[in-house]
């Protein structure tokens, strides 16, 4: 996604990516990027977690419209429910 970002950056369009893994956010170097710390497949969150699911949409929003530099800001959101994020990064699903 990151490449095809810059792309669209370059062709005067303001793109925003939401990542879930820095190292390889930091290797693709988007021109803008969130953070989140949840689980692969739950980027925004548990499902029926309206509450979460709005707050990730929220604070993607406001980083689409205040991010103004390259670069990638940390949402502040963590998974906390269970280890599945810890098990998906060490490629333990399970």
């Amino acid at each position: 996604m990151g490449l095809v970002q810059r792309v669209l950056d370059e062709a005067g369009l303001c793109t925003l990516s939401i990542t879930q893994n820095l190292e390889i956010t930091a290797i693709v170097m988007p021109s803008r990027a969130l953070y989140v710390g949840h689980p692969f497949g739950l980027t925004f969150g548990a499902v029926g977690d309206a509450a979460t699911q709005q707050a990730v949409l929220a604070a993607m929003l406001d980083a689409a419209e205040t991010m103004t530099h390259r670069g990638v800001r940390d949402s502040g959101f963590e998974w906390e429910r269970d280890d599945l994020r810890h098990r998906q990064l060490r490629k333990q699903g399970r």
